[in-house]
């Protein structure tokens, strides 16, 4: 009788160890199955935004223009159609990225903000091109986490884009006065440089979208 008890106790015991070890062994899968789910809904169901675009030095919003912005699991993606640009100017457009905008002293985020290294932002370069007749202009481009090309030196962290979701971008179009075709160097910084060009000519940013996390 003694000896049964004994077996008894021995065998539930083994299956309680065996029981526990398959539950630690299922619950990793089974975290890891939920992020990979968490993640395929994301990347197949991205999210988008559209927003008008604003004048900085009015408020005001410029008629028949906006932008996108897709955010995806590992990368964003935006268009920007303006107008209302002077005709032959040259200018850029511009990713600044707040990474933790919670941390910013404001809300929305400031160029200020990129002197605290806890919001964790960037400045990227994202095109230019010379304004035609009609004053209207259509930039587009893709950003992946972690991408730094065009990233203004000096300013922020230059961690570039970290978490697609959370980060706070802002999307702005600078002008660099009239572009200077007569040296095309002048003019190959007037298209990629925040200050290309200026002086002669005088920089200023004039039009932006804020796409809040």
């Amino acid at each position: 009788m003694k000896k049964t008890i004994i077996n008894r106790i021995t065998t539930i015991g083994f299956c309680a160890v065996f029981a526990i070890t398959s539950l630690a062994a299922i619950a990793p899968a089974q975290e890891e199955e939920e992020n990979k789910l968490r993640d395929g809904f994301f990347q197949s169901n991205p999210d988008v935004t559209n927003l008008p675009v604003m004048n900085m030095a009015t408020g005001e919003r410029i008629p028949s223009s906006g932008t996108t912005l897709t955010r995806e699991r590992g990368s964003v993606f935006f268009t920007f159609h303006t107008q209302g640009l002077t005709p032959g100017h040259a200018v850029t457009t511009w990713m600044a990225v707040f990474n933790n905008p919670r941390l910013c002293a404001t809300s929305p985020c400031t160029p200020a903000d990129f002197a605290n290294p806890r919001v964790n932002g960037t400045l990227l370069n994202s095109g230019g091109r010379i304004v035609g007749p009609d004053g209207a202009a259509t930039f587009g481009g893709f950003r992946a986490v972690g991408d730094i090309t065009g990233a203004r030196l000096g300013i922020g962290t230059g961690n570039g884009l970290v978490n697609t979701r959370r980060a706070e971008i802002h999307l702005v179009v600078r002008t660099h006065g009239p572009a200077n075709l007569a040296d095309p160097a002048v003019l190959a910084e007037q298209l990629s440089m925040f200050n290309g060009g200026c002086p002669t000519n005088t920089c200023t940013n004039i039009q932006a979208s804020i796409f809040m996390p």
